[in-house]
């Protein structure tokens, strides 16, 4: 890629079918402008003025200064063919089916797949020739689990007879794992709130014997001038509420906080965006130990 012989840089080049945005999941897509409007932006690059754009990464849109009239020159080293000239059609910070951060050297550009046959300047001569990276199959809803299962075996048994290598990520099958791992999480994060809650119960009940031995006389008096048993019960109970949750939501503060500004910092070395969990089973977990 080449910036009017003031900039050069290695760009990986991928083309996109009109249903990209269908076939995938819009959550992990994360566009930073965009220039073009009325249709989705992967059917606006199989327009008249969509072979012309392309898809660029947001941090070298800003680092060089670019505009949507901005021309960029690709050079794919055949010296027979002419220079390609397009111009960025929107800038992105996230983009499903890609690996990509802000501080790669080979950054992708996303285009139609006529135009990136027109940019391989004859290294692909037609559809059947185009290499392809990655075939992204989208199930209807409702699908059962036996013809997932089927589904899963026709695609293995096709790839198998193919020449070379392929392989076959779930999307399904890693929500679930993560989903896994999230709830042995959130059940470790309760066990250790649970054994400090009780920890911390010694301590107070240790406190609250000390302070009626200490109070042995004003409560004789109460007791002497009709204040009864429930009475009392109602003050300790909620002097030792006063004590222990606003030290429980004080920690849970704290560690939430700490929490969130290491997910801000990965998410600022990564790049990658980062979900904002409130501990709301904690919080339930506390609530009830404290009554």
């Amino acid at each position: 890629m080449n910036l009017g012989r003031s900039f050069v840089s290695a760009v990986r080049v991928y083309g996109v079918l009109p249903n990209f945005t269908r076939a995938t999941f819009a959550v992990y897509t994360t566009f930073w402008s965009f220039f073009v409007g009325g249709s989705s932006w992967d059917e606006y690059l199989y327009t008249a003025k969509g072979s012309q754009v392309g898809l660029l990464q947001q941090n070298d849109y800003e680092e060089l200064g670019l505009s949507e009239s901005s021309a960029l020159v690709f050079d794919n080293k055949v010296p027979t063919m002419p220079l390609t000239r397009l111009r960025p059609s929107a800038t992105f910070n996230s983009l499903a089916g890609f690996e990509e951060n802000r501080w790669s050297g080979t950054q992708p550009f996303v285009v139609s797949v006529p135009t990136f046959i027109r940019m391989s300047r004859g290294a692909f001569p037609d559809m059947e020739n185009v290499p392809m990276q990655s075939l992204i199959i989208r199930t209807k809803a409702g699908l059962t689990g036996s013809e997932y299962a089927e589904l899963k075996q026709r695609i293995l048994r096709t790839t198998s007879s193919l020449p070379g290598f392929y392989s076959l990520d779930e999307v399904v099958e890693s929500q679930k794992q993560i989903e896994d791992v999230s709830k042995v999480i959130e059940f470790g994060f309760i066990c250790i709130t649970l054994l400090a809650m009780v920890i911390c119960s010694f301590s107070l009940i240790t406190a609250m014997y000390a302070n009626y031995f200490e109070h042995a006389k004003e409560i004789a008096t109460l007791r002497a001038l009709g204040y009864g048993s429930s009475g009392l019960f109602n003050v300790t109970f909620a002097e030792s509420g006063c004590i222990l949750l606003p030290a429980s939501l004080l920690g849970i503060v704290a560690g939430w906080t700490v929490a969130i500004t290491q997910s801000a910092q990965n998410g600022y070395f990564a790049d990658l965006p980062s979900p904002m969990i409130f501990p709301w089973q904690t919080i339930i977990v506390v609530l009830v130990l404290t009554v």
